[in-house]
């Protein structure tokens, strides 16, 4: 019953915390490397914007949201390895 009934129901919301567990953690570490850190993309941004070096600053923000969509595409294909039976109502 584990295997075929409640393991498969809770995939989805397993992974909706996933997706957002990793949303949160890259806030978290940019926030972390704006704080205290002397490299990183969100030292970039400080740096960048304190002196005025506005290209810098807006290619660490497009790097950083480039990673976020990344992660979460990679994390949306997994759900969808995993998750197989389900049918995709986005899809059409």
């Amino acid at each position: 019953m584990f295997q075929k009934v409640i393991l498969p129901a809770a995939v989805p919301t397993i992974f909706t915390g996933i997706r957002l567990a990793g949303a949160y953690s890259i806030l978290v570490l940019v926030a972390a490397e704006m704080v205290g850190a002397k490299a990183g993309l969100g030292y970039l941004i400080n740096y960048a914007q304190y002196n005025f070096a506005i290209a810098d600053m807006y290619s660490g923000i497009i790097t950083i949201s480039a990673i976020g969509l990344v992660v979460n595409q990679l994390l949306v294909a997994l759900e969808r390895r995993f998750s197989t039976w389900r049918v995709d109502v986005s899809a059409g």
